[in-house]
């Protein structure tokens, strides 16, 4: 199977994933929609997944966001079964209903954060590694977060060139000129 972009890879896995949450008990609910987007509190938490509530949703569906720095297939899947959880009844947080249906659907819980972040069981691969090649690789490449250029200080440094005495300033009040150095009068120099 060749898929050409990330959301029809995501759709694509949900529809191998149905009768598995059938299976358990837990069917997901016919209103899900899936996307590769960052979650909404990312950067502070760095979180790589979010399932959003259907009354969030203009349209009353579930929004599932799988974030685009991630860009491994296997990885990618066992993030979307864990936010797939959350879209099922009564487990929107963390609590037993959620643990409930990922135990079942073959995550454990990392142990750092308890059942905030999850990994695959043992029992993962073997359930779901057929699925997973069958989807053929997740059509994205990661993206970093920390990309962003820090903006460094727009003023200037001027020194004195006989005793060193500094002072900073911006670039419009250095082209009017440069000021002088109140201990000896020489005039700054632009370091």
């Amino acid at each position: 199977m060749t898929i050409n972009n990330r959301e029809d890879w995501l759709n694509a896995a949900v529809s191998e994933l149905r009768p598995f949450f059938d299976a358990v008990c837990s069917p997901l609910p016919a209103n899900v929609r899936v996307s590769c987007g960052f979650p909404s509190n990312a950067k502070r938490s760095g979180a790589i997944g979010e399932c959003w509530a259907d009354t969030a949703s203009a349209d009353a569906t579930f929004e599932v966001l799988i974030s685009p720095v991630l860009d491994d297939p296997l990885r990618v899947f066992d993030v979307l079964v864990h936010e797939l959880c959350h879209a099922t009844a009564g487990a929107m947080n963390h609590g037993v209903n959620f643990q409930s249906i990922a135990k079942k659907m073959h995550l454990a819980p990392t142990g750092v954060k308890g059942w905030k972040a999850t990994a695959r069981a043992d029992s993962f691969i073997p359930t779901f590694g057929a699925i997973v090649d069958s989807l053929g690789a997740y059509p994205h490449a990661a993206l970093t977060m920390n990309s962003k250029k820090v903006q460094t200080t727009r003023m200037l440094k001027a020194v004195c060139p006989s005793c060193g005495y500094t002072v900073r300033l911006t670039s419009k009040w250095a082209a009017l000129g440069l000021p002088s150095c109140p201990v000896d009068s020489d005039v700054l120099n632009l370091v």
